[in-house]
């Protein structure tokens, strides 16, 4: 009978619980479907406890990115709040966040409660796009909302900056906040700073705001337009390529020539050069598109600076300017596509012999009757 008591009131304790703060578990709940969402239904294969969900499910699902926001999908500030990068992500967030959700519900209760959550991961992502420029992921950025709200609460209750300065609890919420951001620097952790600050701020102020005596229509009209105008900044189409966006033009532009379908290669290349992309990735894949199309000396013309210099392009570039040096060598020495020049041939076949290419070196040193060595 003792043991079942025991289980009653655990039981009745855990209900009340649940009932007292239901917006607070209602949040966890659907980070917890969203998840699971994600990591069993758009992952090839489900990640485990400390593995990673994949960029591009995150993507498909909703993460915050600036191109795809500043491109109109304005639904991804508020959409990336509810995913994770990880079981453990989840994890952390969840156990850390249920604490100070509760204690705000509580104080403001569950619709306002909500609203100054919603608040504070809209405008978590809003100054996360205007401050950085990566994929995020995560509910942190609300959880320091409510940081802030109980922050703003304590201050209330108190009867000035001083005494909310010099008051324990402000120090031991600070002094955790700063240790976090030390550890997560010297552990090299992808925290995402500009969001918490962000939503820190608009949780303290939105919190202020909601407990100030009547009436206080006005002070919430004000934050929300500044929430609005906050978002507006952040999601509005600005010219070039995001960071992400570059790096799918990229490989967009990379798999288009290793099909050779020089037309799709031709757009992109065009794409990127009026969004400003520039650098020795961009001058390589020219080059490649270059050979494709027929122009050899000009690939080659344009691979010359990369094969000098001592970047980390320089060995591919080696490899590549080789083969078409080939290439044109042996078209020019028997006048295949192009006016027959044996003489200048050759030195294109020593040239690709020099720079690596065994079979140049062969058919050079047939064509002088020498061994297979550089002629």
């Amino acid at each position: 009978m003792c043991a079942d008591g025991g289980r009653g009131r655990r039981w009745s304790h855990l209900t009340s619980r649940l009932t007292s703060t239901p917006g607070t578990w209602a949040l966890v709940a659907l980070q917890l479907g969203a998840f699971a969402w994600v990591a069993f239904w758009l992952e090839p294969t489900p990640p485990g406890p400390f593995a990673s969900v994949g960029v591009e499910s995150l993507l498909r699902a909703g993460a915050l990115e600036r191109g795809r926001v500043q491109g109109g999908e304005w639904w991804r500030l508020l959409a990336g709040a509810f995913l994770h990068a990880s079981w453990l992500h989840l994890a952390m967030n969840a156990a850390l966040g249920a604490g100070w959700c509760r204690a705000v519900e509580r104080t403001l209760g569950t619709a306002r409660f909500l609203g100054l959550w919603l608040g504070s991961a809209l405008a978590a992502s809003a100054a996360s796009l205007l401050l950085q420029d990566a994929v995020a992921v995560g509910a942190s950025g609300a959880i320091f909302g409510m940081v802030g709200a109980e922050l703003a609460f304590h201050r209330r209750a108190l009867p000035g900056w001083r005494a909310f300065l010099e008051s324990r609890a402000t120090r031991l919420v600070a002094a955790s906040l700063a240790v976090w951001a030390l550890v997560a620097l010297l552990a090299g952790l992808r925290i995402d700073h500009a969001a918490h600050t962000g939503g820190l701020l608009f949780g303290a102020a939105g919190a202020w705001a909601a407990t100030r005596p009547t009436p206080r229509r006005l002070d919430l009209a004000w934050l929300l337009l500044a929430l609005l105008v906050g978002c507006a900044a952040a999601a509005w189409p600005r010219a070039g390529l995001s960071r992400m966006g570059a790096l799918e033009l990229e490989r967009d532009l990379h798999r288009a020539l290793q099909r050779e379908d020089r037309t799709a290669a031709a757009a992109l290349l065009a794409r990127a050069g009026r969004a400003g992309l520039a650098g020795d990735d961009w001058t390589y894949y020219q080059a490649q598109l270059e050979a494709q199309e027929g122009q050899l000396e000009a690939a080659l013309e344009r691979l010359r600076p990369l094969v000098d210099a001592h970047g980390p392009l320089r060995d591919e570039a080696r490899r590549a300017r080789a083969g078409i040096a080939r290439l044109l060598g042996y078209r020019l020495y028997t006048g295949d596509g192009r006016p027959k020049d044996p003489e200048a041939g050759l030195r294109w076949l020593v040239e690709a012999c020099q720079l690596g290419e065994a079979t140049a070196c062969r058919d050079a040193a047939r064509i002088v009757g020498g061994p297979e060595q550089v002629p």
